[in-house]
């Protein structure tokens, strides 16, 4: 084998490095965002109710669509780290389109309360 060829061998390698570090950097990167987006959506949910519960004239059924949309657009980001999560982001959506779709039980069963929310997402931390 002649220098050049293991120069090449060698350069090749390097790439192949590089571009396994940039693929991980750029899946925690995805990762990080995935869960910004829950705790912003958690966060949001968490500041509308306080709104309702002090006042329940406050109640908005555009604030409600919003927040649906941002559920939704939660679940796709958290879809590949975590598809049960993801599964609870989308019907937590579907709860805020229409609050009578689900009972006070299916809620706690299908594990969407907010301190279920809040519960995996300290998990996710932890994991990160």
């Amino acid at each position: 084998m002649e220098i050049k060829d293991a120069l090449s061998i060698s350069e090749m390698a390097m790439k192949w490095v590089g571009a396994i570090i940039n693929r991980e950097e750029a899946h925690k990167k995805k990762e990080e965002e995935a869960l910004k987006s829950i705790m912003s959506s958690l966060f949001q949910t968490t500041i509308y109710m306080k709104k309702v519960l002090d006042s329940d004239e406050l109640r908005s059924h555009e604030t409600e669509h919003e927040l649906g949309r941002m559920w939704y657009e939660t679940s796709i980001l958290v879809r590949p780290y975590n598809p049960d999560l993801a599964e609870r982001c989308f019907f937590k959506g579907l709860f805020w389109g229409n609050r009578d779709r689900f009972s006070e039980q299916e809620l706690i069963d299908r594990k969407m309360k907010l301190y279920h929310i809040e519960e995996a997402i300290a998990k996710a931390i932890k994991s990160i």
